[in-house]
């Protein structure tokens, strides 16, 4: 039995011994080499954002996710899912492991040069055990050379690009931008550098990455260089490096995430000493931001400064129609039930925003534009699309003042939205996506999963 069964059969029987395996253990690995890229590249084929391999005691399952649904792609033997991985670990990454631990979480970055032969500018992996096996899930970084996408072709509304411009044409300040993993924060962190560099000719943007999450023409890009699997080390290394982009003469900074109070102090500096900083936070709403700061250990004096922190972005991703086969809602309301034909009754006919009239469904059958063969190996293991062609933000962007600042602090997050959207003509997430369902862009069954079409009922309050 090879070291690769054993380490399926002993998660299968697991024992107090730790199985670890070595490159000298695979068995061959070009081979493998070649499969892990062969998923990669059907994945940047299909649109993919995310590869999982799924290893159980029975299986292999190879699953994508694309426009935000897991749709499994092919399946093998367990054997050859823990030789994938570790080949992965061991052989592809940018800077390779000397061992491959099944029973351990792992993570890593495979090679750029590697997955740029295949189209993609780079991935991260991660791996951790589960009851019978284990789950690597690689998120695809695509390569689409200089070409930022604009605030408008990701989904922003006029309103908010005017906000958005507003933000980037200060001297000095924070902008925050909240949303769950795989919401496209990085992607919109790239266009506000793009926008910002195009604006402000001649200034030095500096970027602070984990890792470089695409080409951004203009700037200096600078990756985190440590001990990944070491979260100390991850954390000091955050803290020097944006220690040390405040000695590279830099009139903006990027950096990829606050992942703590340290990077939270050493963002909001740079900020207060005459920097345009722009940072993601993982928060479920754009009012939300502040308070998490709070709660990770910054003064509220500090953080509720509207000179200090100029911009607080939350966006999610929605899908969008097929326009050649999605469903009309005369056709589709006869074969909903009746809360479902009520709550869109109730919450889709708002007086010039939106109308049931106007709302189209997903054909979940697809059509020949939509639905695409997946093949791996020379075999088609099925179709995707299914009445989708793609994903668009939908946001909140707010700009904030003092004044909302004041509510906040003293009579809450629910007190502020209020002030928000009443005194500031703020735009809620809801409304954004009343307007895309309104165009025949977005399912609203589809959508409410993500983003709730009752969110600004039930977040209202009657007076401040």
């Amino acid at each position: 039995m090879s070291e690769l069964q054993e380490a399926g059969q002993d998660e299968k029987n697991r024992g107090p011994k730790e199985r670890i395996i070595h490159l000298k253990d695979l068995a061959d690995v070009s081979e493998s080499e070649k499969k892990v890229l062969s998923y990669f590249e059907t994945a940047r084929k299909l649109g993919a954002s995310d590869i999982h391999f799924l290893i159980s005691e029975s299986i292999f399952k190879v699953r994508m996710r694309i426009f935000g649904e897991l749709q499994t792609v092919d399946e093998d033997q367990p054997a050859l899912g823990y030789s994938l991985c570790a080949t992965a670990i061991l052989s592809m990454a940018d800077v390779t492991e000397t061992s491959f631990f099944p029973q351990r979480e792992q993570d890593a970055r495979l090679s750029p040069q590697l997955m740029r032969k295949i189209g993609i500018f780079g991935a991260r992996y991660s791996h951790r055990p589960t009851g019978d096996g284990l789950i690597a899930v690689m998120r695809l970084i695509p390569d689409d050379g200089d070409k930022v996408p604009t605030f408008k072709q990701l989904g922003f509304i006029p309103e908010q690009i005017r906000l958005l411009n507003i933000m980037l044409r200060r001297p000095e300040g924070k902008i925050v931008l909240s949303g769950p993993t795989g919401s496209g924060k990085s992607t919109t962190l790239r266009s506000a550098c793009r926008v910002y560099l195009d604006d402000n000719q001649g200034r030095h943007l500096l970027t602070i990455e984990d890792p470089l999450e695409g080409q951004i023409l203009g700037a200096t890009q600078t990756p985190i260089i440590c001990d990944k699997s070491d979260e100390d080390a991850v954390k000091l290394a955050w803290s020097r490096a944006i220690s040390s982009a405040m000695r590279l003469d830099p009139d903006a900074i990027m950096e990829g995430e606050m992942r703590d109070l340290i990077s939270m102090m050493s963002t909001t500096y740079a900020a207060q000493t005459g920097h345009i900083v722009l940072t993601t936070l993982h928060t479920n709403s754009a009012l939300g931001i502040p308070e998490r700061m709070i709660t990770m250990g910054m003064n509220a004096d500090l953080i509720c400064d509207a000179q200090l922190l100029i911009g607080m972005i939350s966006q999610r991703l929605v899908p969008t129609l097929c326009p050649s086969c999605r469903i009309p809602w005369e056709k589709r309301a006869p074969e909903l039930s009746d809360d479902e034909r009520d709550y869109l009754e109730r919450h889709c006919n708002k007086d010039s925003l939106c109308s049931t009239d106007n709302i189209w469904f997903r054909n979940h059958h697809g059509c020949s534009e939509c639905n695409h063969d997946v093949i791996i190996n020379g075999r088609k293991r099925g179709e995707i699309g299914k009445g989708l062609t793609g994903r668009t933000v939908i946001a909140e962007v707010i700009e904030p003042d003092n004044r909302l600042f004041q509510i906040l602090k003293t009579r809450g997050k629910v007190a502020a939205r209020k002030y928000w959207l009443e005194n500031m003509k703020g735009i809620s997430r809801v409304e954004h996506l009343l307007r895309r369902i309104n165009e025949g862009l977005v399912d609203p069954l589809e959508a409410d999963r993500i983003i709730p079409l009752d969110e600004d009922e039930r977040l209202s309050i009657d007076d401040v």
